[in-house]
């Protein structure tokens, strides 16, 4: 009888403790999962905000396009437009992309798969974002100008030898800080995805 006791005693302890083992495992699951979106919304809540801000010039420049009286300021207004729309739309989807991994249904090794294939995609997007991001400043540039009554300022020398190649500095800079941002947050995702291998 005694022999019997003990081998229903360990089983009960061994289920206790398979019980156990699954509800930290569930449990971690949570933490990463609620750490890893946390970490996404450092790169997700800047583009929001950008995407507004780029959305609420787009809709000024649409609202105010029977203003423009000189024909290169339309087709300027409408380039800054598209960007304006595309370039974040582009940015939202690829941080999406990176964001709504499925943490506690996937393989680790899959999660890290789609994770790279979401982070390659995001750092295309952020590159051509640069470049376009660029484009976007000398085309806003004469159309703005043209709003506010100072169209003026453009035909200056001035102007496009001191405070285009200025913004574009910024731009560069501005863009390689907010990058190495954004990569810091991208590696220590990755790193916690890697420690559920």
């Amino acid at each position: 009888m005694e022999l019997e006791e003990m081998k229903s005693l360990w089983a009960d302890l061994s289920l206790q403790v398979e019980k156990q083992d699954k509800i930290q495992k569930e449990l971690l699951m949570e933490i990463t999962k609620q750490k890893f979106r946390s970490k996404m919304n450092r790169i997700r809540i800047p583009e929001i905000i950008g995407s507004l801000v780029c959305v609420g010039y787009a809709m000024y420049f649409l609202f105010r396009f029977g203003d423009f009286e000189l024909w290169y300021n339309q087709v300027f207004a409408l380039v800054a437009v598209f960007l304006m729309i595309a370039l974040p739309t582009a940015s939202l989807t690829a941080v999406k992309g990176m964001r709504n991994i499925r943490i506690d249904s996937e393989a680790p090794a899959k999660l890290l798969e789609k994770f790279s294939q979401g982070k390659i995609r995001f750092w295309k997007v952020q590159r051509y974002g640069m470049i376009f991001g660029a484009i976007l400043m000398i085309t806003i540039l004469p159309p703005l100008m043209e709003l506010n009554g100072s169209e003026e300022i453009v035909y200056k020398p001035w102007f496009w030898g001191i405070y285009v190649p200025g913004g574009l500095v910024f731009i560069v800079l501005f863009s390689r800080w907010v990058l190495k941002k954004y990569r810091r947050v991208m590696d220590s995702s990755e790193e916690m995805l890697r420690e559920l291998e």
